[in-house]
């Protein structure tokens, strides 16, 4: 079974768990999922911290040009290889797991180098840009599909549950209540399930609530 898309640029999708999700990347949660899965980062780096810090010192230590100098440098160059290849090994395995469990994946376009800018080491340290790579290419290898939608939707301020547009959220916001529906929205999972709706209606399934019977026919 496949779901064609009717624009006729993206692939055929090979339906295998006839589900779509939508996903919220988060500084908290890696990810937040629409059916209420959370994913938290292992933050690799500041795993690290100490160790890199005491690398460091030691090699400030030795002496310019000297041979403990140079293994000093090896060992902290290590130790930054270390991470790398620790928070591959996650991404991999992370990739195939989403991809195992939906057949659609929904994102949000980021704009990852102003939030480099403004928190900095830690968005390094997530690396949610090297983990969308890492999903894009597995996504193909599969027949999944992974798709973005405009960074400007108002994916936290809409009440996934009517609709309802906040004129204003302060990012330190966790939790709202709806003024119109009065349900109470959990900022980030609220923001995963309209990004699956929006996400849905970009690749011509419509409503979300149809999505799983499209994709399963």
């Amino acid at each position: 079974m496949v779901l064609v898309v009717d624009d006729g640029n993206n692939p055929e999708v090979e339906v295998k768990t006839g589900k779509i999700a939508g996903f919220d990347f988060g500084l908290k949660t890696f990810l937040t999922c629409s059916d209420g899965t959370k994913i938290e980062s292992p933050q690799f780096f500041k795993q690290s911290l100490n160790a890199i810090k005491k690398a460091s010192r030691q090699q400030s230590k030795k002496l310019k040009s000297s041979s403990n100098r140079e293994r000093a440098r090896k060992n902290l160059v290590r130790k930054y290889e270390d991470i790398s290849h620790r928070r591959r090994d996650w991404f991999w395995k992370l990739a195939h797991e989403l991809t195992d469990k939906f057949d659609v994946l929904c994102f949000e376009t980021l704009n990852l180098k102003g939030m480099q800018r403004l928190w900095g080491r830690k968005i390094s340290d997530l690396a949610f840009g090297e983990f969308m790579a890492y999903l894009e290419w597995v996504a193909k290898k599969k027949n999944k599909l992974v798709v973005f939608i405009d960074q400007w939707c108002p994916s936290s301020k809409t009440c996934s549950n009517c609709g309802h547009i906040l004129e204003s959220l302060d990012l330190s916001v966790r939790q709202w209540r709806c003024p119109s529906c009065q349900s109470v929205n959990p900022r980030d999972e609220n923001a995963a399930r309209n990004i699956q709706v929006v996400g849905a209606s970009t690749i011509g399934l419509g409503d979300v609530s149809l999505a799983v019977p499209a994709i399963a026919v």
